[in-house]
């Protein structure tokens, strides 16, 4: 890609410390899996989400993860001496976002077990490490933990992504789709042709990436739009709480927040709750109106009782992840 390729494709850029949001959000450029780290000292118990997790070495088998020092679990991760770190699977996202929450039982509810080592195992996860603390440094304003790994377990299941402020599948990539094809014509199916969340999440980027440039138009990105559709439904929400309902993390819904007041979208009111505004409103109005269109072009060519079909399956498979 040429120089002035690059510049016409520049979203934003500076130095860290100028613009901490904007850093922020350049780092969430970079895709990772989602994992609660977990502990436990004498009768207390500690669970934090980080996608901070990463192999060190194989050989003395050691991960790193990172925690913030003002994070009020960890004293109990100091005091322990050792942690567990949870994969979790692609149908885990609530329950990534209850860690992910200050809260002082975190665990209510939520099937686990102890391992080996006493550290808390969470059940239907993709995989979870045992780890023995190795070391700790410091690191800005989080600290660093080293483990070593005594034990590990794989899962036959999908893993939860985390990447530009939201969560996401890992699927194949479009060019691996069309040798996957070719197989499928030659009578060799692939056993993920008829896996539907994988389907699903191809088409949902697909038609997000090829939005975006209505999105642009009304001046929102895809969070900022999630976050004043919420607002609009639910009006006096927390950040924690329109968190929660677009399904993208704390940080990026605090920056879509930020966004949406310094552009006059949202408002802000005792306790700490946030409006939207009439500008907002008018503003969702025209990024729905657009929506409407897009997705009525896109669906021109697909039988009307296919596309009610689908609407069905889809309101259905909603209610009965909610059960």
């Amino acid at each position: 890609m040429s120089s002035r390729d690059d510049a016409a494709h520049l979203v934003e850029e500076g130095k860290p410390l100028d613009d901490q949001r904007a850093f922020r959000r350049a780092l969430g450029q970079f895709a990772t899996g989602v994992a609660i780290v977990t502990a436990s000292a004498g009768d207390q118990l500690a669970g934090v989400t980080a996608n901070s997790f990463t192999s060190v070495s194989l050989d003395p088998p050691l991960v790193l993860w990172s925690l913030e020092t003002k994070a009020q679990s960890l004293p109990v991760f100091r005091e322990a001496s050792h942690f567990a770190v949870n994969v979790l699977s692609a149908d885990q996202v609530a329950l990534s976002t209850r860690f992910a929450r200050s809260s002082l039982d975190k665990f209510h509810g939520v099937g686990w077990r102890r391992g080996e080592s006493g550290a808390p195992l969470i059940e239907d996860v993709a995989a979870h490490f045992e780890c023995r603390r190795e070391a700790e440094y410091e690191g800005g304003d989080h600290v660093i933990l080293i483990g070593r790994v005594d034990r590990f377990a794989r899962f036959d299941r999908e893993v939860l992504v985390f990447a530009h402020g939201r969560y996401g599948l890992s699927v194949d990539h479009p060019a691996i789709d069309v040798a996957r094809r070719t197989l499928v014509e030659t009578g060799d199916p692939h056993p993920l042709d008829d896996f539907l969340l994988p389907l699903m999440f191809r088409a949902y980027e697909q038609l997000s990436g090829a939005f975006e440039r209505h999105r642009e138009a009304e001046g929102l990105t895809i969070n900022q739009s999630r976050i004043l559709a919420c607002l609009a439904a639910h009006p006096g929400s927390s950040i924690e709480t329109l968190s929660r309902l677009s399904y993208v993390g704390q940080a990026t819904a605090e920056d879509a927040v930020a966004a949406l007041l310094s552009n006059g979208l949202a408002a802000m009111r005792p306790p700490g709750v946030i409006d939207i505004t009439a500008e907002g409103r008018a503003r969702l109005h025209g990024i729905v109106t657009r929506a409407r269109a897009f997705e009525a072009k896109k669906l021109a060519g697909i039988p009307k009782a296919d596309v009610e079909a689908l609407r069905r399956a889809l309101a259905a498979l909603g209610r009965a992840s909610r059960e």
